[in-house]
């Protein structure tokens, strides 16, 4: 089975993580495995796609739906040719013309929301629509990955979807023993009394690491050791140097880029974050969980989704002051990170195991 997969720019991010860790099973399952970049940029993350086993297409498909549905036949042409059974549709401006152009080619069509999408009201019957005659006339199957997402799918835009949750790579994360912790911070040169605050992804305001920046002013009265590892690149990265050298924070707040192993600086950490607006589910949030890292998150749609059945992070309001006096009240409260580590460890793995819930992703395919 030829599976080709859309995605926009292939950065170290959460999908393409998931994708790339993912790709022995999806081999083993039969599957020949085709990434297309369809962004202007080849992305960062491509090494790790041909790495896995993929092949590579760099294959410009623009924003616009106009100019997508110009560039139908080329489309068309582009699935003919490379024989595919199923086109995996991870781009959400591309789920109507690639829906239409697999239809064409009497190849299946999976599209994948991975956020919680809302329209203006202005554009909300385009995107209704769109997301109705892929379905209906052309034979979409469209897979969520979170409650949040499922829910904000069928709800808001009344379409019928199938839940798969995302997964991590429990091989890659995984708790660490107090020695190997100890060591971790030798050799990232952090000392062994000091609070260490965590976050992991891309730079931009909707992840809204200013947050966290701000906040370690008042950390840093209580605990003036405390160090925040930010981990990730993107667009708001530079805005969030300056915030940190304004604030006097060179040697509090540690930025460090993408990183290829996350584990290490997360045993090095005693409290991971995440201030986001909203998610589609957090893959680093469960890599940090995996970890028995316990997480302080904002109460949004996509991050409440781990408090589904118990208390496995510790959800607040979206306030730079709560978040600072959250993470010292945690950081002093050993019981209440031991059950959010429990909880948060139990959860991830009963939910986000990778070969059960790629196998679902393969009977997708296979599903006629």
């Amino acid at each position: 089975m030829k599976i080709l997969h859309l995605f926009n720019e292939l950065k170290f991010s959460g999908a393409e993580i998931m994708y790339v860790s993912a790709a022995p099973l999806f081999q083993k399952l039969g599957c020949k495995l085709t990434v297309a970049n369809t962004s202007l940029q080849l992305g960062e993350y491509t090494p790790a796609f041909k790495t896995a086993g993929y092949t590579i297409i760099h294959q410009y498909i623009p924003h616009a739906l106009l100019r997508q549905w110009k560039m139908r036949k080329e489309l068309i042409q582009l699935i003919k040719e490379g024989g595919y059974d199923v086109v995996h549709i991870h781009r959400s401006d591309l789920r109507w013309i690639m829906s239409y152009c697999a239809w064409r080619t009497r190849c299946k069509a999976v599209y994948t929301t991975h956020s919680v999408f809302r329209s203006h009201w202005y554009s909300y019957p385009l995107h209704f629509m769109q997301r109705w005659t892929a379905y209906h006339l052309f034979h979409c199957t469209f897979q969520t990955i979170s409650d949040s997402v499922d829910a904000n799918e069928r709800n808001y835009y009344h379409t019928q979807t199938t839940l798969i949750y995302n997964w991590y790579g429990s091989t890659r994360f995984y708790p660490a023993t107090k020695e190997e912790k100890k060591q971790t911070r030798l050799e990232l040169n952090i000392p062994q009394d000091a609070l260490v605050i965590i976050s992991v992804g891309g730079c931009s305001h909707i992840k809204r690491h200013h947050d966290v920046i701000k906040a370690m002013p008042t950390i840093l009265k209580k605990y003036p050791k405390a160090i925040y590892l930010h981990l990730g690149e993107g667009n708001t990265l530079e805005e969030e140097k300056v915030l940190a050298k304004s604030l006097n924070l060179n040697q509090n707040v540690r930025f460090y880029g993408n990183q290829k192993d996350v584990r290490n600086f997360l045993i090095a950490s005693d409290i991971y974050v995440m201030p986001s607006k909203f998610e589609g589910i957090s893959l680093t949030t469960i890599e940090a969980m995996a970890c028995n890292i316990p997480a302080i998150l904002y109460n949004v749609p996509g991050l409440r989704d781990f408090n589904k059945e118990k208390e496995c992070a510790l959800l607040i309001p979206e306030s730079t002051e709560v978040l600072a006096k959250s993470i010292i009240e945690l950081y002093e409260n050993p019981k209440q990170q031991s059950t959010l580590i429990q909880n948060g460890k139990e959860f991830v793995d009963a939910y986000f195991n990778m070969e059960k819930n790629a196998r679902k992703i393969f009977e997708l395919y296979t599903k006629r």
